[in-house]
Order: C-alpha cells, then sequence, then structure tokens
C-alpha cells in the first residue's frame, strides 16, 4: 500500500501533499434537520411464499422468494414454481413489464406485431418491452411471442432497457470473466460485457461459465431480475455470508481478472458512474481524488450515491464546498475510507478504523444478514477498481466530531 495513507492521522497524510489539517474540537453548524433517508426495499428469506419443489437449499431459493413477494413472477396453481422450465418472449417480456418503469426510447408502429394480435394475453407487455428498448423485434415484423429465450439476449435485454453501458473493453471483461467468452453472439457482446460489470449476471453451478446460449430458465430469470434491482437500488443486495451470493459474477473476482476487466481506479470508476457524480465533485473539491487514484494503494471505500447526499439537512453540501469549510468535507470524506481492499465476504461485526481517524462500526443483522457501517445499509457490493474496491452506502457517514446539527 502506498506509504502516503501508513500515517495513523489525516493531518500528516494530507501535509504530505501540503494540505494542512486542523484536529480541532467537533465542528458543528446550524442546519434545519432533514427528512428521515429512504431506504430500498429489503427481501428477506422470512417470505411466506413457498413452493414445493423449492428446497431450503436450493441455489436460487433467494432470488425467486424476493421476485415472487414483488409479483414479477408467479408460481403455478399446483405449488411448483417449476425452475428449470424455460421463459418464452412473451413471458420474459411480461416479467419486465412487472419489474420496471422505464421511459419510452422508441414506439411500435400502428398495427404492431404481425404475430401479437391485439388481444394476446401479452400484448401489453410485449409493446412496453419493445418501447422501453429491453425486447427487439424481429424481421418482417415479427415478435415471436412463442420462441424460448436465450440467456444472453436475456442479459443483452437488461443492459439495453436500463442504459448500462461498459467502462472497459468488452473483450476484457468478457475474457476475464467467462471461460466461454468466445460463443457469446458479437452482436449482444457489449450489453452482456456492460451487465457484467452492474452485476446483473448470476451463473449456476460455475460462476466464470456463463452457458449464453442455453435457454433461460425461471430460477436464472429471477436471480437476473434481482440483481437489476440490485443495480437500481430498489432492494438490498444478497448478503456476501451466504451461498447464493457467490454465484453473482464479480462478487468474488480474483485479482487477476480485476486487473483485465477493471483497469480504472477508485476515483475513475465512481466518476464513470452517475450514482456518484456528488461524491466525485467532493472529492476533487477537497483534494482527495489525486491520493485516492495513486496506483499503490489498497483502500475500501464507502460510497454514498447521489441520493444519500441530497438526504443531508438542507444547504450542508454548499456549506461544505465554501473553502473555509474544507477541513470539515475532508474529514467527512476520509471517514468513508478504510486501509485494504476489503470484499463484502471480509466485513466481519466489529470496529475498522477509518483514515478520518475514527473508526466506523460494522454490523449484520443474524436474521437478514444485511451490513450496515454505522447506520448506513450497503446496498450494493463489490464495484472492484485497480486500487481498491467499493461499497455503495444508503446515508452518508458523519464522523463523531463534527455536529450538523446545532452551533
Amino acid at each position: 500500500m502506498c506509504s502516503l495513507f501508513r500515517s495513523s492521522s489525516v493531518s500528516r497524510i494530507l501535509l504530505a501533499f501540503g494540505m494542512a489539517v486542523a484536529t480541532a474540537s467537533p465542528v458543528m453548524m446550524s442546519i434545519p434537520a432533514s427528512a428521515q433517508n429512504a431506504v430500498p426495499t429489503l427481501l428477506t428469506s422470512t417470505s411466506k411464499t413457498t413452493f414445493s419443489d423449492i428446497k431450503a437449499d436450493y441455489w436460487a431459493r433467494p432470488f425467486i422468494q424476493a421476485i415472487v413477494e414483488r409479483n414479477i413472477i408467479d408460481g403455478f396453481a399446483d405449488g411448483t414454481f417449476r425452475p428449470n422450465q424455460p421463459v418464452k418472449r412473451a413471458e420474459f417480456a411480461v416479467m419486465l413489464q412487472k419489474a420496471f418503469e422505464q421511459k419510452r426510447v422508441r414506439q411500435l408502429n400502428a398495427g404492431g406485431f404481425k404475430d401479437v394480435p391485439p388481444n394476446y394475453w401479452a400484448a401489453s407487455a410485449i409493446k412496453e418491452a419493445y418501447e422501453t428498448g429491453f425486447m427487439p423485434g424481429y424481421p418482417a415484423n415479427l415478435f415471436l411471442p412463442k420462441q424460448q429465450v436465450g440467456k444472453f439476449e436475456a442479459i443483452a435485454a437488461l443492459a439495453n432497457g436500463l442504459g448500462l453501458t461498459a467502462t472497459a473493453p468488452t473483450s476484457n471483461i468478457l475474457n476475464g470473466y467467462y471461460t466461454d467468452a468466445p460463443i457469446i453472439p458479437n452482436y449482444a457482446a457489449d450489453a452482456v460485457a456492460a451487465a457484467t460489470q452492474a452485476n446483473l449476471v448470476v451463473n449456476y453451478p460455475n460462476v466464470k461459465q456463463l452457458d449464453p446460449l442455453e435457454p433461460l430458465t425461471r430460477a436464472s430469470a429471477a436471480a437476473l431480475l434481482y440483481q437489476a434491482l440490485v443495480w437500481q437500488e430498489r432492494v438490498e443486495p444478497l448478503p456476501g455470508n451466504i451461498t447464493t451470493a457467490n454465484y453473482v459474477v464479480g462478487h468474488a473476482a480474483d485479482a487477476s481478472q480485476n486487473n483485465l476487466t477493471t483497469p480504472h481506479d477508485v476515483v475513475t470508476v465512481t466518476a464513470s458512474n452517475n450514482s456518484f457524480s456528488i461524491l466525485t465533485s467532493l472529492l476533487k473539491t477537497a483534494g482527495l481524488a489525486v491520493i485516492l487514484q495513486h496506483p499503490n494503494n489498497s483502500l475500501t471505500i464507502f460510497a454514498p450515491t447521489d441520493e444519500a447526499f441530497a438526504n443531508l439537512p438542507e444547504g450542508t453540501l454548499e456549506w461544505l464546498q465554501q473553502p473555509e469549510n474544507r477541513e470539515t468535507l475532508i474529514r467527512i470524506l476520509t471517514y468513508h475510507v478504510i486501509p485494504r481492499k476489503r470484499e463484502m465476504s471480509e466485513l466481519s461485526v466489529g470496529k475498522l478504523k477509518t483514515f478520518a481517524g475514527k473508526p466506523v462500526n460494522i454490523q449484520i443483522n443474524s436474521l437478514t444478514h444485511q451490513t450496515t457501517v454505522n447506520k448506513a445499509k450497503i446496498i450494493q457490493s463489490n464495484i472492484q477498481a485497480s486500487n481498491g474496491i467499493i461499497h455503495v452506502i444508503n446515508q452518508v457517514l458523519i464522523p463523531p466530531n463534527i455536529n450538523l446539527s446545532q452551533k
């Protein structure tokens, strides 16, 4: 790790760059109290929905229960889920309609698809899946609603509909993560790479084998849709300490793989994601960006989303960006950074010292396995960078010696 980060004092770290930081008494300011932060829906394994063909140790059970609870995929009248049953294009369109509310990016022609009559059971879902950019049609104005969906097609559909783009070369991403990358159809490669970087892809039983040409099963559909909801911050990511999480691609990538797929440093990775525009701007304002970008670092960053910063008391962001308050900004930002790259599975209950000199408290709920940092929930984990790792949190962490509510 870079020697610049070995000091136990934030002041010493920043003095190395000519940045003097005082170790003054607690900082306080007068700002009106804010509303409570919005918390993503937590879907736990305590679901009342059970199926006779889904055993307690079934690999996709957490995904299935969560998706069924949200009424995105239904079970069958006989009490089964039929996890290995292939999904047809019409069925997948209905799943997409129930899962997402994306803006329309194109318009289906007035006559619609020739093979989808107006009274067809999935007609509205098919139209929406097409117009929101998730699913394409076929030549001759066909949709082929009864055709099975390939796994790669489902992954590409999610990437396209959610507007995902890769931040590294497509070939590097695919070859770094999948042993069968060469058989991914060329026209879907960019979309699959983008979905991979966004942690949407789930592979069972071998996380490195995509099986792109295999039919999408109902179990795999549940897994992909759940991970897409995680990316949207609408549900919690699976806890890193349960077996199912190991099938999420990128959850436990090795170092050589990370170098292939994520060549960028932690600051560049945050800058490439629209969810971290405020964090990136503040790092630059504080003069911390250049420090965190050092290639010899090994860091873990708990990264608040733009929404988390927006939920700070009114006027806080403007106050922190004033030159005279730069010291406080530095102390808050370094409170989100800990030494050493730590995967989600490496986080355990207890205190971890930050570069602000004050520790954060890690807690793991014994029932839901939800990991929290102080009171902030980790809503997405293991975003890889060349010199560290990023865990996304839904609240801004405030050091105990800083009070933003009173003078």
